[in-house]
């Protein structure tokens, strides 16, 4: 016996570090998994405060999941958009595991309270190991597990036919062992709990047959004491037989448990890998989408519609159908932008076409107004004299210097000039000939100068 308490023992420490490992590597419901068997171990030993603390950490790390799912869920609000359903759904698994987690620490806590009632029971403490009795009875009630409700009525029946005897037992010197009565029910508990936990369906062993028959009160005070040996050996001889088959009924359960562990590992490594090929879709499909981005800013349209196509066929395996419309939409956009683009090219090369008709056709007139003065001006020198005429001539060099000198960026020296030839024109008497626009160039020309000297 004390051999197989110390193998638990160390299966526990054992299957604790593996726990401990899997949830370093974030794999939470391996950690849980193992977890599990631990608390079986330490309920098996009887370590009711190891029991109590294996459970935290099964809350803990199933909350560590939640919490992964939820960051994982949260993917942008466009995914939010699209998962609403299934964040919905995960909203209502949440609820469950809660209420889950909820009804496994009441549990703990009541078989806690079990344990100190049946203690409290051995050391002959009865008034106060009825009271745990009933807050345990109480507790279960509340969580509906009618099969604990049932072995706690019958162990508080138990010790208080046991006490109704105990003046029998001193006038006689005919022990009841109470241990044996506790030790049958907590052995049917584990065994119970074995089943539940493996998945089985439980079919308790019907414990009525084990009860001592009523006593009327009037009997109570004188019974035969060879009826009560007898009572004594069939309920040692019906242990004996519970015991044998409770080994049996473990062994074939943990070749079962060993068979459903394996389809589970299997199950969860399917899972992480169908996980690790939708990551990489997504990675790749954000890439895609990134990409496609970049060259619409760059007004690449083509391209960026072969990106788009393809981050659609991305989603297409993924099922994200609403992602799938949100981008169709997206590349009817461009080619509206595309089209749009086309059109300002058009119109921006009919209106530069246009100003550039519109500067030759000035240039056109401005040359045969020049043509026109030039001509006007040589009939006119034909008439003037002869003083007038070097004037003129001498203002014609004097503003191709003028010019050459402003297009150089020499604008001191194009002013003074300009200014000299205001003077020449100045000089010319209006009767032999008329230069008023010429003068009011010349000076429009030194006005503008003047600003930017």
């Amino acid at each position: 016996m004390l051999n197989r308490e110390t193998d638990l023992l160390k299966e526990a420490e054992k299957l604790e570090n593996q726990s401990k490992i899997a949830e370093g590597d974030k794999n939470y419901e391996l950690a849980i998994s193992v977890l599990m068997q631990v608390k079986d171990n330490y309920t098996k030993l009887g370590l009711t405060g190891q029991v109590s603390i294996i459970i935290k950490e099964i809350v803990r790390l199933k909350r560590l999941i939640g919490d992964e799912r939820k960051s994982i869920q949260s993917y942008g609000r466009n995914q939010e958009k699209i998962n609403s359903k299934s964040q919905f759904n995960s909203s209502l698994e949440k609820l469950k595991e809660i209420k889950s987690e909820n009804t496994q620490i009441s549990e703990a806590n009541g078989n806690v309270i079990l344990e100190k009632a049946r203690n409290l029971a051995l050391e002959d403490k009865y008034e106060d190991s009825l009271k745990l009795y009933n807050e345990a009875y109480s507790l279960f009630k509340h969580l509906e597990y009618k099969y604990e409700c049932k072995q706690i009525l019958w162990q508080i029946n138990e010790i208080k036919d046991y006490q109704r005897m105990a003046e029998f037992r001193k006038s006689k010197g005919v022990p009841i062992n109470l241990k044996d009565i506790i030790a049958l029910a907590s052995a049917e508990r584990r065994r119970q709990r074995i089943q539940q936990g493996l998945g089985a369906k439980t079919r308790p062993v019907e414990i009525d047959e084990y009860k001592y028959k009523k006593r009327n009160d009037s009997n109570l005070t004188r019974p035969k004491g060879h009826k009560l040996l007898e009572q004594m050996k069939l309920s040692e001889k019906r242990n004996e037989t519970l015991k044998n088959t409770s080994q049996s009924n473990v062994k074939e359960q943990e070749k079962n448990f060993e068979s459903k562990w394996k389809d589970k590992q299997n199950k969860l490594h399917k899972l992480r890998e169908e996980k690790k090929q939708k990551d990489e879709l997504i990675a790749k499909g954000q890439d895609l989408l990134e990409k496609g981005n970049q060259k619409l800013k760059r007004k690449e349209y083509e391209e960026a519609k072969v990106l788009y196509t393809q981050a659609i066929e991305l989603f297409t395996q993924l099922g994200w159908h609403n992602q799938i419309g949100i981008l169709e939409k997206e590349l009817w956009n461009i080619d509206l932008h595309k089209k749009e683009e086309e059109k300002k090219g058009e119109m921006a090369k009919i209106s530069k076409l246009k100003q550039e008709q519109e500067f030759q056709s000035r240039v056109s007139k401005v040359m045969s107004e020049k043509e026109r003065y030039n001509k006007k001006l040589q009939q006119h020198q034909t008439a003037l004299s002869p003083d007038i005429r070097s004037k003129i001539e001498k203002i014609k060099l004097v503003q191709l210097k003028a010019e050459k000198d402003e297009s150089s960026n020499n604008l001191s020296r194009a002013l003074a000039r300009y200014q000299y030839i205001l003077e020449l024109y100045q000089s010319i008497p209006k009767e032999s000939i008329d230069l008023s626009n010429e003068i009011n160039k010349i000076e429009e020309k030194i006005l503008d100068l003047n600003a930017k000297s």
